[in-house]
């Protein structure tokens, strides 16, 4: 699945659970529904970013040489 479709799906969660945070303004709405998307997608990439790092260097650091 995308990365933006997960935040999504977060941000449809966390406003279904929280709707009295969206704003009456739709301007001011989106605003926020951008912020939010951005805030979780950095989230996903640097959590997707931090567990390739330990594969890779797992990868490295395996002495039996199983994935060969």
């Amino acid at each position: 699945m995308d990365k933006d479709l997960i935040a999504v799906e977060y941000l449809k969660i966390y406003f279904n659970s929280h709707p009295d945070e969206v704003p009456a303004n739709p301007e001011e709405a989106l605003e926020k529904f951008q912020k939010l998307h951005k805030k979780y997608k950095s989230k996903f990439l640097n959590d997707y970013k931090q567990r390739s790092e330990k594969f890779v260097d797992k990868f490295f650091d395996d002495k039996d040489k199983k994935y060969y």
